[in-house]
């Protein structure tokens, strides 16, 4: 499988397609395969870079204090070692974040950033839940990785979402199925960077064009706060789905694609 050593690191990465590049940023406790239902939707027209961030999947896990500025440092370096021009950006959460910084740090490899279910920064309510869930994998307990999926279900998805006949189980046996759990250190260390990071101060600096998506039954970022990042950047477009969670795309593939899509034949 490929891996590419960035900033002291290996990271797993995969292409799909060919055409202008479209990387493809996960967010929290997530790794490449969230995207994989959507990969084949844009395949046709764009070189699709998916990856694992540090301390997740099949990218090295370093003992060490993560931050967003570190993690989108990795995103550029891998750009930089495919010999990528200017990229689309999609970056979910956490993902969202690094596209943030991307976006701000690095303007000059941005074509477009697409800021989806972000942040400025973390909510004290997800903020309390990841620190417990921390704390039941510091614990070293005999918890059962089946409760530890559906601890998240509820606050990734929406009702409507999980009462659909079989996509609780779905969803519970895609994650026991991973052969690459979050493992307590890639945990730890991904959420402190998660806790360090503040884009209030320089949104209104981010110049390149940017789509900012927002969800109305997203229990993670509120639909409001999503609203409020797209106002502080200069001439955002935005977007709120109806009906949807913190992962739109797994929810409603398809209309997440055409929304993208639509948007990114406007640049």
């Amino acid at each position: 499988m490929p891996k590419l050593k960035i900033n002291n690191i290996n990271l797993y990465y995969e292409t799909h397609g060919q055409g202008e590049p479209l990387v493809l940023v996960t967010g929290f406790n997530a790794d490449h395969t969230v995207w994989q239902n959507i990969i084949a939707a844009y395949q046709n027209k764009y070189q699709v870079i998916v990856f694992d961030n540090r301390g997740i999947g099949q990218s090295d896990c370093p003992d060490i204090p993560y931050s967003i500025e570190m993690m989108a440092a990795d995103v550029i370096g891998l750009c930089q070692a495919l010999s990528l021009g200017p990229c689309h950006f999609i970056g979910n959460s956490m993902g969202g974040a690094i596209v943030q910084t991307i976006a701000y740090q690095y303007p000059q490899m941005v074509k477009s950033a697409i800021i989806y279910n972000s942040f400025s920064k973390i909510d004290i309510k997800f903020h309390l839940f990841a620190k417990g869930r921390l704390q039941i994998f510091q614990s070293h307990l005999n918890v059962p990785d089946e409760a530890l999926i559906k601890m998240v279900l509820g606050w990734v998805f929406s009702s409507h979402y999980l009462n659909q006949p079989g996509v609780i189980d779905f969803l519970i046996q895609t994650g026991l199925a991973n052969p690459f759990p979050m493992t307590e250190v890639g945990y730890r260390n991904q959420l402190i960077a998660l806790e360090k990071f503040d884009s209030s101060s320089w949104l209104n600096k981010i110049k390149v064009p940017c789509l900012v998506i927002g969800s109305d039954s997203d229990l993670i970022v509120t639909e409001q706060h999503m609203r409020n990042l797209a106002d502080q950047i200069p001439n955002c477009a935005y977007h709120c789905f109806s009906g949807t969670g913190h992962i739109t795309h797994i929810e409603q593939g398809d209309v997440f694609n055409k929304v993208v899509l639509e948007y990114l034949k406007t640049l």
